[in-house]
């Protein structure tokens, strides 16, 4: 494990701290308040540490959000395909798979569910886990509030006995399509990266 170092314009020591597996250094320090910029590394004890040279900048607000996910396969006009949703609020053109966040109060399944239903109009049965996904970044919400922001993501199998032509009942939310894409187009088809790594399980 590494570690990360913040020094001011004069080299001296701000802080240290180790850096959690899959977290970027960056965001360790930006954590603290600080506008990091990498300037070069060094082996303390067998042990790397990352040096950034820092300034004060805004401190991020903490915001953990826990999701539901779907990876729903089914023969949509006689092709196997993929349930996918492209996002409103992107710059680019990339699917991804159908939910969001769990309501108050609301169980995972029911999450699920809903937002499968909101996203896309299709009716989901049999779910079952797959895989339990953390991310951890700081970065602008669409409010403009700087966020130390953690997500949490449950992703589920789940059937589609009676696959139809995806409707859109969240109007005005954060879906701008949906589609069963065709499994053998998943390969040149633009998807979330951490999504693309988990896929392969739901596929089998």
């Amino acid at each position: 494990m590494a570690r990360v170092r913040a020094v001011d314009p004069q080299g001296e020591h701000l802080v240290e701290e180790e850096v959690p597996h899959g977290i970027d250094p960056a965001a360790v320090l930006q954590a603290h308040g600080f506008v990091p910029v990498w300037t070069g590394s060094e082996v303390v004890d067998g042990q790397v540490v990352l040096i950034y040279r820092v300034a004060p900048g805004e401190v991020p607000q903490p915001h953990q959000r826990l999701g539901a996910y779907a990876v729903v396969v089914a023969r949509y006009q006689g092709v196997r395909s993929l349930l996918l949703t492209t996002f409103a609020r992107s710059e680019r053109e990339v699917w991804g798979l159908p939910g969001g966040g769990q309501d108050p109060g609301e169980d995972l399944l029911e999450t699920t569910v809903r937002e499968v239903w909101e996203e896309t109009g299709q009716r989901i049965t049999a779910l079952a886990p797959q895989d339990l996904v953390s991310r951890h970044w700081t970065g602008r919400a669409p409010s403009g509030r700087l966020e130390d922001y953690h997500a949490i993501s449950a992703i589920y199998r789940a059937q589609c006995p009676n696959p139809v032509q995806p409707v859109i009942h969240d109007v005005g939310g954060s879906t701008a399509d949906a589609a069963w894409v065709p499994v053998a187009d998943l390969p040149s088809t633009p998807l979330l990266d951490w999504q693309r790594r988990i896929l392969p399980r739901g596929l089998r």
